[in-house]
């Protein structure tokens, strides 16, 4: 990708498609709620017991989602009253991003503690999810992507996240920080991380910058650069001597989360703001198409739903 936010103004970023995005569904439990769905659970106590939140969190989060029509409450019992969470469409239309966020966590954490194995049932074959162009057919990358900032975009204001500390990751607590251990959601559970991550992707890399483009405060955003130096996610470099100064690029690693990014980027498009007024356009180099990304399946190339995909070990309780 080229730096068009950067360098027009890093502090258009908030208001692209992506941070919007992530201001609705950026947040470890609201992902791991989620998540935990598609794998089958849907009952409050089951969610507890999974997700090991406490009971106000859990409360709270299930709130957020189905006040943002990504969830609904169905009864299945009367007296005491009780109630199943189920997907809307809106909240169905994620599934690829769960999806990538998966093979993310195959590829660089070992998915311990998600499904191994996934099966598309259209094919009957063991696959892995692949984002394609859905008009050429080709893979997905930063490298093969172009992007324009559009002169006529709806402008937002920064949304505030909850008043909470960033949530220790399992590593953090072990003191077992390394290069490869980062899991999914201490990756992209928490909304300033994944803005990070996102902005990175925008070619907004320098410190300052990035207060400006994610509207954080210095010692939030120290604290998210250092954890995803520590976990090999981004490369901190030296672009400057006197004085020291630095950018912060995204590695290998940190690459492999663009199909998660631009996922996002697309559902916010479709649900939150509308193809005609955001910030970003983007194109897919190899076709010269607008950029339009559907998660497949590795042996057959068809689109992967939900209802198509069995999985194939139990859920493990997060940490």
């Amino acid at each position: 990708m080229n730096k068009a936010v950067a360098e027009i103004n890093p502090e258009l970023f908030i208001s692209s498609q992506v941070a919007q995005g992530l201001s609705v569904i950026g947040d470890r439990w609201a992902f791991s709620l989620l998540r935990n769905i598609y794998l089958g659970v849907n009952r409050f106590d089951a969610f507890r017991k999974i997700m090991g939140c406490s009971r106000g969190t859990l409360t709270s989060r299930l709130k957020s989602l189905i006040s943002k029509e990504i969830l609904f409450k169905k009864p299945y019992q009367q007296n005491p009253p009780r109630f199943e969470y189920c997907l809307t469409e809106k909240g169905l239309d994620l599934y690829p991003i769960v999806l990538l966020m998966w093979k993310w966590e195959q590829n660089w954490a070992g998915g311990d503690d998600l499904p191994q194995i996934l099966t598309h049932k259209g094919c009957g074959k063991s696959m892995l999810p692949v984002y394609k162009c859905k008009v050429c057919g080709e893979e997905l990358n930063a490298q093969e992507t172009n992007y324009t900032v559009s002169n006529k975009f709806d402008r937002v204001e920064p949304v505030p996240p909850r008043a909470q500390r960033r949530t220790k990751s399992v590593l953090e607590k072990k003191g077992e920080i390394g290069s490869d251990n980062m899991h999914v959601l201490d990756c992209v559970g928490d909304r300033w991380t994944s803005l990070v991550i996102a902005a990175s992707f925008f070619g907004v890399r320098r410190f300052d910058h990035m207060v400006s483009a994610i509207q954080v405060g210095t010692s939030v955003l120290a604290d998210r650069l250092n954890l995803l130096v520590q976990t090999g996610v981004m490369d901190r470099i030296q672009y400057q001597q006197r004085p020291p100064r630095y950018e912060y690029r995204l590695s290998a690693k940190g690459r492999d989360l663009f199909g998660y990014i631009m996922a996002i980027h697309e559902w916010a498009e479709r649900w939150l703001i509308g193809k005609d007024r955001g910030l970003v356009k983007v194109a897919h180099q190899p076709c010269g198409k607008p950029f339009n990304g559907a998660v497949v399946c590795d042996q057959c190339n068809e689109p992967l739903y939900p209802q198509e995909v069995s999985y194939g070990t139990k859920i493990v309780t997060d940490s």
